[in-house]
């Protein structure tokens, strides 16, 4: 009787603490899938789910993303995208990316996808450090930037469109070294900077909507280097990013 007993106790006490550690497991996310049959896919039954570390996705491999999906990024977490790019959020269920601590940047998503357009729709983007579009040409409609250190920086993209776009409480919210970047309908507002542009970065379309920005709306280095006849500095912006 006294064995049973101790065994009824001993069950009862691995069950909580499985219990607890299943709990624990939940509250941290999914782990980050791997492709599968050239495709990484986070669905939204999955949600939400956790990246810890750096991932890239292979220019073979497409990067699908359904609606209401959540990803909380660690730390040192990054997210490298070389193949196609399809982020489509609904305006009631969009598409996070977020730090799991709110205290702490991430690294940022950097999307490097030539093949084809990327298409990127009703996404939140909270927390990182910088955000890039390189080379690659593509949609952002709806996608708010929010408290970021960069909100999207943009280097050599032949076209980028941001439609209806927000970024806010960023320090710098949309640099462009290289390329076009098309702004219709988007704010950019409330940020430190609002807009840096580099000698070989072209932005058209509504930049009135870059105002109320505290430090500058618009920044050109152009004008910069015309007014000061000289190089601009840039020891500054490499020792923040040294750090990363």
């Amino acid at each position: 009787m006294i064995c049973m007993e101790r065994l009824i106790r001993l069950s009862s006490c691995i069950a909580v603490f499985v219990a607890a550690f299943t709990g624990s497991s939940l509250a941290s996310g999914m782990p980050f899938p791997a492709a599968v049959n050239g495709k990484v896919f986070l669905q939204e039954k999955n949600s939400p789910y956790m990246l810890e570390q750096g991932v890239v996705v292979a220019a073979t491999d497409s990067f699908v993303v359904e609606p209401g999906v959540t990803v909380q990024m660690g730390e040192f977490a990054k997210l490298m995208l070389q193949g196609p790019v399809k982020i489509i959020g609904a305006s009631d269920k969009p598409v996070v990316f977020c730090g799991a601590d709110s205290a702490v940047n991430w690294n940022g998503f950097h999307i490097m996808s030539s093949s084809s357009p990327v298409e990127i729709r009703n996404l939140v983007v909270e927390n990182a450090f910088r955000n890039t579009v390189f080379r690659s040409r593509g949609v952002f409609e709806n996608v708010r930037f929010v408290n970021n250190y960069y909100g999207l920086w943009v280097d050599e993209s032949p076209e980028l469109s941001l439609l209806r776009c927000t970024m806010s409480h960023n320090r710098y919210a949309l640099s462009v070294r290289a390329g076009r970047v098309v702004l219709t309908g988007t704010n950019v507002s409330e940020n430190v900077y609002g807009l840096y542009l580099e000698t070989e970065g072209k932005v058209e379309g509504d930049t009135d909507l870059v105002r109320n920005n505290l430090e500058s709306d618009i920044r050109s280095e152009a004008a910069v280097l015309k007014t000061n006849k000289k190089r601009v500095r840039r020891n500054v912006w490499h020792n923040i990013e040294s750090i990363f």
